[in-house]
Formats: C-alpha cells, structure tokens, sequence
C-alpha cells in the first residue's frame, strides 16, 4: 500500500531559498522566488507559471508578456529572456531547463 505524502507550500518552498531555484520533490519541476531581475535562457521548451505576484517576460526584439498570478507562457528551447516581477516579488513555478 502507498502513501500519501503532507501537503508542501510552493510559496514556503520559494521563498525559504531566497532567490536560488528549488526542484519540487517527487517532481521535474522547479521553484523561485524571482525578487530583482534577471536574465535567462532556455536550454528545451520550458513552461512558466505564475503562482503569487505578477511577472514581465522581456522576449527578443522588443516583445514582452505581463503574467499575473495563474498565468502560464510557453517558451521555445534556446529563447533568450529577461524576467522581472512587478511588485516585491513574483514566485514561479516552471518545467524545463532554465538557466539564469
């Protein structure tokens, strides 16, 4: 018989590692509490998503993407971002290798 894990805190997590990224366990993906900008690129297709806080994508030539909490984005492998949060800070959950 397996068991059920306790409920872990996303937002705890993120926030407990300052600004490092944290993988979620028993997951491939990871947290971080984004709280000054910072630029990143995507080594595969990574997914975003917004859990408290809002976010600005900075994209190549110009484009931007303003998520709110709940949003997801999509990014293609090899992408070039800047991402900065719009209040104190932003916690982001992703999927996919995204160095910074």
């Amino acid at each position: 018989m397996s068991t059920v894990a306790e409920p872990l805190s996303l937002l705890g997590l993120a926030r407990a590692a300052g600004e490092d990224a944290v993988g979620v366990p028993g997951t491939d993906l990871e947290v971080r509490s984004l709280r000054r900008p910072r630029r990143a690129t995507t080594a595969e297709p990574a997914w975003l998503l917004v859990l408290d806080g809002r976010l600005i994508v900075d994209l190549p030539h110009g484009d931007f993407r303003i998520l709110e909490r709940g949003d997801t984005l999509h990014l293609p492998a090899g992408l070039e971002v800047a991402l900065q949060s719009v209040d104190d800070d932003a916690v982001v959950l992703w999927r996919g290798a995204l160095a910074t």
